[in-house]
């Protein structure tokens, strides 16, 4: 970097704003899951409709991050996440004030516009800001700040509606996610009040290659590429690889698909399972369903533990585990019993997770001809996608069919992943001896 290497403080702050601002925004985004019985009673609308203040907020995200990853470089990556993550709180204060369901819905596809600005961009910045070395666990770090904000949007939504109803379990979370954001606008002031020019003159520095005293010589990428064709052609006509503009090659399709619906049975059976639990027999509070999310730890358990198990088993293997796990799970929340309905949906939460980091991490691995960046955005699109069809779909068949239908959904997807794993090429990790 032409600025130099940046200081402990500055690497420490940067850190730090980068994993509060992904607490604030994903508190926000799942804030009304858990309160969609008390959000249809209030406007006297039906499940499906309800569950479109989860989904709205959903196909937002998913449509703009691509743009806003388009974006950052033009206006500054520190300024867009700033301003996302004060955008998506103010909009989530006038949110319990809102007098119609059309305009409920609204304010949160708006909201899920202003959250996407931040995982557009965030690792993206840390790139940029970061040495290499303090690079892999300041990522981690912000992915943690992801799923902490996650499950306490969820949580505290829930239990501060306990005492202070759907409207002050909204504006509570908001304020929350607002004071986050003011720290997150503090901790980033001196790149905030920065010029675009020297923004822009630092981040291409950051991106540029080191210049050598000496020719070019060819990368190790053309040397293989070279030695695998058996190819005697010069340096002049080597060509790179093209990259399509859509990466599908090498299987890739089938791995967005998994993402896709894993999601419509992850988020599809944590949205409708508060409204479950509040029929009967059980007719339980906001503030007890808010705990079943606490069965969201259970993939940080797995996502943790997965690059050990990838060292001994292959991507297929482990998708295949995971699904095996998620139809034995699915099948025991058909159960009448708390106890029993915990252990299915730690089961279907485990299989998930097992199927979207293999899915995730295959996206993202480089492979000649596609741009895994862009790989990486577009599995996060469709995932998100999968997210909001699973929240409404699953909220239609609960309407018909109660719990039943839910499952019979999310068992359906399930075979989906498992016949896509079964018949696709292996592609991702490999096993390890």
């Amino acid at each position: 970097m032409s600025t130099g290497e940046p200081s402990a403080t500055s690497t420490r702050r940067t850190i730090v704003a980068v994993f509060l601002a992904g607490v604030s925004v994903f508190l926000v985004l799942y804030e009304t899951q858990g309160l969609l019985p008390a959000i249809r009673g209030a406007y006297g609308i039906d499940a499906p409709t309800a569950s479109l203040t989860v989904s709205a907020t959903n196909v937002a995200m998913a449509v703009f991050l691509i743009p806003f990853s388009m974006l950052a470089p033009r206006i500054g990556h520190a300024r867009q996440i700033a301003g996302g993550v004060v955008l998506a709180a103010l909009l989530a204060l006038i949110l319990p004030f809102m007098p119609s369901p059309e305009l409920l819905i609204a304010v949160r596809f708006l909201q899920g516009v202003a959250i996407a600005s931040v995982p557009a961009t965030a690792m993206a910045y840390l790139s940029l800001r970061l040495p290499a070395k303090a690079l892999p666990g300041a990522i981690g770090v912000y992915i943690a700040g992801n799923t902490i904000g996650g499950l306490s949007s969820r949580l505290l939504t829930g239990l501060a509606a306990e005492g202070l109803g759907w409207h002050g379990g909204l504006a509570f979370t908001a304020a929350v996610s607002l004071v986050f954001g003011l720290i997150v606008v503090w901790l980033l002031r001196h790149d905030l009040f920065t010029t675009s020019r020297v923004i822009a003159a630092r981040e291409s520095s950051a991106t540029a290659p080191e210049p050598s005293a000496t020719a070019p010589e060819p990368s190790a990428t053309e040397q293989e590429s070279a030695t695998d064709t058996g190819s005697s052609a010069t340096a002049d006509t080597a060509q790179p690889p093209r990259r399509a503009i859509i990466p599908l090659r090498s299987g890739l399709w089938r791995i967005y698909l998994t993402g896709f619906l894993c999601m419509i049975v992850f988020g599809g059976s944590f949205t409708m399972l508060g409204t479950r639990l509040q029929h009967d027999p059980w007719r339980l509070s906001e503030g007890a369903v808010a705990l079943f999310f606490l069965i969201y730890l259970v993939g940080t358990v797995v996502t943790t533990y997965y690059g050990r198990l990838a060292t001994r088993l292959s991507r297929t293997s482990l998708t295949l585990i995971g699904m095996v796990t998620a139809l034995v799970g699915a099948g025991l929340t058909l159960v009448d019993n708390l106890p029993v309905i915990v252990i299915g949906m730690s089961l279907l939460t485990g299989g998930f997770f097992l199927g979207h980091t293999g899915a995730s991490a295959s996206a993202s691995a480089s492979r000649p001809g596609v741009d895994s960046t862009r790989s990486a955005a577009i599995y996060l699109t469709v995932y998100y996608l999968g997210t909001s069809l699973g929240a409404w779909l699953s909220a239609v068949l609960f309407t018909d069919f109660a719990w039943p239908g839910v499952v019979v959904m999310c068992m359906t997807s399930l075979f989906a992943v498992l016949i896509l794993t079964l018949t696709g090429a292996s592609i991702g990790f490999k096993k390890r001896s």
